[in-house]
Order: structure tokens, then C-alpha cells, then sequence
């Protein structure tokens, strides 16, 4: 099921919105990053669902991210295990996205229509039409751009960087393409840390594959170029790094993601070969343990700090 919902910024003047086609079994976490790239906005800062039309309904369920310090302390549940279609279900249904809890960008989100389909392919969110450039970030809240858009900003006591920026600002501008392409390239991101922790996993399984039962490595330690190369393939990472790849201490992915696998206790240098250790050997073929293992060893404020996730 697919629902047409209509995003609304609150309180902008003149109105910014979009319209957009969402599965109705979003997860949140992705549905937070598809209203990032739909809007414009940069995922800089903190958010939260709130099950409400209402800023001022106090007794609301509120929904966010719990991979940061301190969260839950104000009550708000995790969104990790809460779909869009338990927020809103009809057509005329409304909830809530708050967006930086310091310029405070609150969003209403109304389902308009309810699409039935039978194709497990839709895609999980098409943007359909839209309306302004989003604020830019940290600019001081909606009245604050508000202001400027009005022409009632005073910009005595500007900087020059600040001016300039102001002057080349079209609150007009709305590229649908642009929209779509950005939105579009959310379904191709893991939207939960575990989702990443099992991508993680799979490379390290392909490194432990490849090198079976050991390797003989090269006269100054390092993976044969044959081996780096096929690695390379194996991961993907071919398309993304420029080069021959074949020299491990020239390709650095395959260089970070042995020395991961190092300090994971995975893989040990014996006698000039790279071998498994026992626990390597052991979770060759258990990706779900094997994430687990990535998870205990990523500190709680490093949620996309693990070696692999720079592509």
C-alpha cells in the first residue's frame, strides 16, 4: 500500500511543502531520511516523530533516534521498530516531524489518497510535486527566515560572508528532478545502524573467504595483488575507487578493512601467511553473529565511525 501524503513546513510564508508517494511500511528511520532529501534539509541535526496534528498535545508519543547520548531521558520512544502506517492509516490522518530542536522546523505530514498495488517493487517513496527551497540550515528558525523573505530582516551587524550568502538565496527554487534523485538514492542507504552493521559483516566475510585457510603475503607484508584485486570485485568497491587496485598499501579499502578484521580478532599474520584465527574461521559463515561482534566494538558515539562506512 502507498499513501500520497502532503508535507507542510508550519508556519512558512509564503507555504513550502512537497508531495510525496510513501509506502505505507516505511520504517521510521528511513522515513526520516526521505523527508531530509525531499525537503532539502541536511541531517544535521536532531529529530522526532510525534503522533499528533498538534505541536501542543502534550500527551502525544514521540519517536526518535536512541543511538545518541542521553535519549529516551525525555520520554520519547524509539522509532527503530515503528512503521509509517502506524501513524497514520486514512486519508486525512496527520502526525508530525520536528526537525532541529533549536530552529525548531516543524513539519505536518497528511495522507491525501491510499494506493492500493500488488508490486513488491514500488519504491519506497516518490516525490510527486513540491513547492520553495527548503530554509538553510541553522538561519535561526522559520519567523527568522520569515523576516528575511518578507524584507523585514535587518542586516546591520551582518558578516560579509552572511550578506553574500543572503544575497545569492532563491526561495523560490524547486527542482522536482533534483528532489527525486536525492530521494531516490535513500533506498540505496541502510537506514539502521544494524542494516549497517550487516553490510559490515558481509565484507568481512568476503575478506575471510578469499583467504581461506591463509595466504602467503607479499615480501613486505602485504596481500598479493592478485588477491587485493579480486577483493576489490568481490566488495564493489571497484566501481567507487580510482586506480589498479592491486597493491593493498595503495587501495585503501582493502587495507582498512584487513586491519578491521585485525583488531576484530578475525585474521593474524603466521609465518608470512594471513590465516583466520579461530574466531574467524568460526563466523566465516554467521553474518548475524558476526555483526553482533562489530556492534560491541563500536563505541555508542561513533554510530557511522566503523571503518567500512566511508562508502
Amino acid at each position: 500500500m502507498t499513501y500520497r501524503v502532503k508535507v507542510e513546513l508550519l508556519d512558512s510564508s509564503p507555504p513550502i511543502w512537497r508531495r510525496l508517494d510513501l509506502r505505507s511500511d516505511l520504517m521510521l528511520p528511513r522515513l526520516h531520511l526521505i523527508l531530509q532529501e525531499a525537503m532539502g534539509w541536511t541531517n544535521s541535526h536532531l529529530h522526532e516523530f510525534i503522533h499528533s496534528a498538534s505541536r501542543q498535545d502534550r500527551d502525544a508519543e514521540h519517536f526518535g533516534s536512541m543511538d545518541y547520548p542521553d535519549a529516551g531521558e525525555m520520554g520519547e520512544l524509539d522509532e527503530a521498530d515503528v512503521r509509517l502506517d502506524e501513524l497514520a492509516h486514512s486519508v486525512g490522518d496527520k502526525f508530525l516531524y520536528w526537525y532541529d530542536f533549536g530552529d525548531s522546523w516543524w513539519h505536518r505530514v497528511t495522507v491525501e489518497k491510499v494506493l492500493e498495488h500488488d508490486d513488491d517493487e514500488v519504491p519506497d517513496a516518490t516525490v510527486v510535486a513540491g513547492r520553495r527551497a527548503c530554509p538553510p540550515e541553522d538561519c535561526g528558525g522559520i519567523w527568522s527566515y520569515n523576516e528575511w523573505i518578507a524584507g523585514d530582516a535587518d542586516p546591520d551587524g551582518w558578516d560579509p560572508h552572511t550578506l553574500e550568502f543572503w544575497a545569492g538565496w532563491d526561495a523560490e527554487a524547486f527542482d522536482l528532478d533534483d528532489a527525486q534523485q536525492r530521494v531516490a538514492r535513500v533506498a540505496e542507504m541502510p537506514a539502521t545502524l544494524r542494516e549497517i552493521q550487516l553490510e559490515e559483516a558481509e565484507k568481512l566475510q568476503i575478506l575471510l573467504e578469499r583467504i581461506g585457510d591463509g595466504v602467503r603475503l607479499t615480501a613486505a607484508g602485504y596481500l598479493p595483488p592478485a588477491v587485493v584485486e579480486q577483493l576489490m570485485v568481490d566488495t564493489g568497491w571497484d566501481r567507487q575507487w580510482i586506480g589498479k587496485n592491486n597493491r593493498e598499501d595503495l587501495t585503501f579499502p582493502i587495507w582498512q578493512l584487513r586491519d578491521w578484521a585485525r583488531a576484530l580478532g578475525l585474521v593474524r599474520k603466521y609465518k608470512g601467511e594471513l590465516r583466520p584465527t579461530r574466531r574467524g574461521a568460526a563466523l566465516m559463515n554467521d553474518r548475524e553473529v558476526l555483526a553482533d561482534l562489530i556492534a560491541r566494538s563500536i563505541p555508542h558515539d561513533r554510530l557511522y565511525g566503523t571503518p567500512l562506512d566511508w562508502f
